[in-house]
């Protein structure tokens, strides 16, 4: 059998498993193997979850080193930081950008949710707060010694300022309430619900001033550990400390409330301060590594800045024969005993950690560490049904496109153009299948052009349709201007696609994430294109011209 027909039978497999890989089945609710996972849509072609955090820059804007430009940095820095969290999740692709509220800044992240499974979304939402809203601090903090009356006052100010701020905050409790926890030691936040003569038992609150909001004054009692006071067991502390709660619902002597509870009693390690009062904290922070002992036991390396190097030296000459303690997320890792002053910029993390723990450990410090906290400020779910007219307008378009390139290509080539149509087809299955293989996200962006793309891709085969009419017209016999003006037709063919491809490349790299999608489907398309004219449609003529006393008007329209 002929070479021809080998590469033929050879296209004719591609491009049906193609069409097999790249057709919707799960849109019918048909179960076929080896069909791949979905499409992936992006966000304009899907329902998602906006979650708006409100960025706190109080802290940092007290440096001398702040600036607007400072500013700006900082926000970037937690844009990508966000991104890289929402990226760890898999959960589609997320957009996000910033916003001014007044003297306000604000990250809003826009999520894409999937269908209409509303556990498997509510719990994409829950996984996404948890790991954005995350702040990861690195402390390091020497033994207290004694409690002092300026540390028991400083508990009780806390508590007082954050009723204070409570109160003249324009967000929900739980955006303050979560601030706190994050922000100081031995703060505590939930929700609770009892009877008032359940929660008398842990503190006193007057029924005639119980009204839905936040309580007007800081009660004191002791502390609780629990979910409710009526379900399940309620453990009971001797920790004395502030209430501050925020009322939900009061009916039949229950109450619901949300809580923050400032423990009376500071921790037993306190920041670790030089002369000059710096603290030895994430602020000096470069990044942290996975390094291995002598022994070959993994550990983590935090590696600092040069100020840093001197604060730790100073503690360290201080500190000589007491232990200092490093503290991640209000964890403390590791409390070793110092035996000379340590003036190197880099601190270990020792432990019994595995490979995997330590590099986990290595990451989560890396990308949760944070020049400025970020709190929920709000939370909305938005749908696509405008989107998904559109979806529909484009799909339409692009059948009524392809049947009129197809009533074309008939009409001025013939049998030529019906081969050229269904190389065209080829083309497409072969760039979906792409696309769902590589789980390439899909927006409408990257489909209008797509659609676009069929039109585009036809121009190649126009251009070696006319060559071949034109070598035919001066004279010579339909193999040789076959083979002669597909060569000719290469340079300029491959020169434009060439140009594009290079184009989409640039773009693709250096320009925003939003609309990366639509070049990456140009570059796509262009290689592909360049595939379908120059092989599958040379393929199909060379095969078809071996007929014998081809009619060239029935093959190429020529008179």
């Amino acid at each position: 059998m002929d070479k021809l027909f080998y590469k033929l039978f050879l296209v004719i497999l591609l491009s049906l498993g193609s069409l097999y890989y790249a057709f919707p089945w799960s849109a019918y609710n048909i179960d076929v193997p080896f069909s791949g996972k979905d499409y992936r849509l992006g966000l304009d072609l899907q329902w998602w979850v906006e979650l708006d955090y409100k960025v706190d820059l109080a802290q940092v804007s007290q440096e001398d080193w702040y600036t607007v430009s400072r500013e700006n940095s900082i926000l970037e820095w937690l844009k990508s930081i966000i991104d890289k969290r929402v990226e760890a999740l898999n959960i589609n692709d997320s957009v996000i950008t910033t916003a001014n509220y007044g003297w306000e800044k604000h990250i809003i992240v826009q999520i894409p949710l999937k269908g209409t499974n509303k556990a498997e979304n509510d719990l994409n939402i829950k996984r996404a707060k948890e790991a954005i809203g995350r702040v990861m601090k690195i402390e390091f903090k020497e033994a207290r010694g004694e409690v002092t009356s300026a540390d028991l006052e400083e508990r009780e100010n806390l508590a007082t300022q954050f009723l204070q701020e409570v109160k003249e905050s324009t967000y929900d409790f739980s955006v303050t309430q979560l601030k706190y926890k994050d922000t100081y030691e031995n703060v505590k936040a939930w929700s609770l619900s009892g009877t008032l003569d359940q929660i008398s038992k842990y503190f006193t609150l007057e029924k005639e001033n119980i009204s839905t909001g936040v309580y007007n004054q800081i009660l004191t009692g002791t502390g609780i550990e629990g979910y409710t006071f009526l379900n399940g067991e309620v453990k009971q502390t001797s920790d004395n400390g502030f209430w501050i709660i925020d009322i939900n619902s009061f009916s039949w002597d229950t109450l619901d409330f949300d809580y923050t509870f400032v423990s009376s009693q500071p921790s037993e390690w306190k920041p670790a301060q030089d002369s000059k009062g710096r603290v030895l904290n994430d602020k000096y922070f470069v990044n942290s590594s996975v390094q291995y002992s002598q022994a070959f036991q993994p550990m983590v390396e935090l590696t600092f800045n040069t100020e840093w190097a001197e604060i730790f030296g100073e503690l360290t000459t201080r500190l000589k024969g007491q232990p200092i303690a490093i503290f991640v997320g209000w964890e403390m890792l590791t409390a070793p005993v110092v035996n000379d002053a340590i003036l190197t910029w880099k601190a270990v993390i020792t432990g019994t950690y595995t490979p995997k723990e330590a590099a986990q450990l290595s990451n989560d410090i890396n990308t949760w560490v944070v020049p400025a906290p970020i709190y929920l400020t709000s939370e909305r779910t938005i749908d696509s049904k405008l989107w998904a007219n559109s979806l529909v307008q484009l799909i339409d378009a692009g059948f009524w496109g392809f049947l009129l390139i197809l009533v074309f290509l008939v009409a001025i080539y013939r049998v030529g153009g019906l081969l050229s149509a269904v190389a065209l087809f080829v083309y497409i299955t072969l760039v979906l299948a792409i696309v769902k293989m590589f789980w390439i996200v899909l927006t409408l962006a990257s489909i209008a052009w797509l659609i676009l793309s069929v039109g585009m891709a036809i121009d190649a085969n126009i251009l070696i349709f006319e060559r071949i009419k034109d070598a035919i017209a001066s004279g010579q016999k339909l193999d040789k201007a076959i083979r002669e003006w597909f060569e000719k037709s290469w340079s300029a063919i491959w020169d434009s696609n060439l140009t594009g491809i290079i184009v989409a490349l640039i773009l693709f790299v250096f320009w925003v994430n939003m609309i990366k999608g639509f070049w990456l489907m140009l570059g796509i398309g262009l290689v592909i294109s360049l595939f379908s004219a120059m092989f599958v449609s040379r393929l199909f003529i060379l095969v078809v011209a071996k007929k014998k006393n081809l009619n060239l008007n029935w093959f190429l329209g020529i008179k």
